[in-house]
């Protein structure tokens, strides 16, 4: 049953058309951030086949654990790079922020403690997760980078455990590594991908690029300054992946390069539509 909440949620991802939030005036005293972690689905999915699957999810979960037997492809961890990279560079641009390296971050003892306590997800879980995951996804990190869903930073609905919102203390912990790394807030973020097919499809194996990407800076004060609402626009790229068997082909340079044009076109459209907010 938790599998199938999680799993609402996860096609929800797909219908939510909200925006960036930002909360004032606490966002108006961050100038320096760090990148704490920055992942993306390891699975690139038919579009209108998840959106189709909302009435049939057990066959969802099915299909998620036949498939977590794959290996993450180099194409994968290359796509998810370079959003990292691209967060980085949209962070950087915004009048009055700065982003810390990337080294700063991987190398620091109390980032790496952090994530070896996991005190606030549950280490034994979190483990048994990388097999078969509790909401049936797993996801690809850049190298040296943690993993930290955006799902536990910005949960949907509000629960709550010991008289505070469930993902309270995690933010907490995020807040403390501000001292540490020397910086006023941390951004976490998830890309998550997707394909949709056209009429050519069956003839030229080609399909358009689909990415779908959150944000969420929390400050020292264990306080999301800046999130979107998940799912919150969806991006299409301007270039055309290759689709083998109705997988995406990560081991092709087109797909690879396709994927990086979908990422770049969520990113512009993340700035702009944060910037606007932010009344930079």
């Amino acid at each position: 049953m938790r599998k199938l909440i999680a799993l609402c949620s996860f096609v929800f991802l797909l219908c939510s058309c909200a925006g960036v939030n930002v909360k004032k005036p606490d966002v108006d005293n961050v100038k320096k951030l760090a990148i704490l972690s920055v992942v993306g689905s390891e699975e690139y999915k038919d579009i209108e086949t998840v959106k189709g699957e909302k009435e049939n999810l057990l066959t969802v979960v099915g299909n998620i654990i036949k498939d977590n037997v794959e290996m993450f492809t180099e194409g994968q961890v290359t796509v998810v790079t370079h959003g990292a990279n691209a967060l980085f560079q949209v962070l950087n641009g915004i009048e009055g922020w700065s982003v810390i390296p990337f080294e700063q971050v991987i190398d620091n003892e109390d980032v790496n403690k952090f994530f070896e306590a996991g005190d606030m997800w549950g280490k034994v879980e979190q483990v048994a997760e990388r097999l078969v995951p509790e909401n049936g996804l797993r996801y690809v990190m850049p190298k040296g980078m943690h993993e930290l869903q955006y799902s536990k930073v910005n949960p949907d609905g509000v629960h709550y455990v010991n008289g505070e919102r469930e993902e309270a203390p995690l933010l907490r912990g995020i807040g403390k590594l501000c001292e540490s790394l020397g910086v006023d807030a941390i951004a976490v973020a998830e890309f998550n991908f997707f394909y949709e097919t056209g009429m050519m499809t069956t003839l030229t194996s080609n399909v358009t690029p689909i990415v779908y990407v959150d944000v969420a800076i929390i400050d020292k004060n264990g306080e999301k300054v800046l999130y979107t609402d998940r799912g919150w626009k969806q991006f299409e790229g301007s270039e055309s992946a290759r689709i083998n068997h109705n997988y995406v082909d990560m081991h092709t340079d087109k797909s690879v390069a396709a994927y990086k044009n979908a990422v770049d076109v969520a990113m512009e459209g993340f700035r702009k539509e944060a910037v606007k907010k932010l009344g930079k």
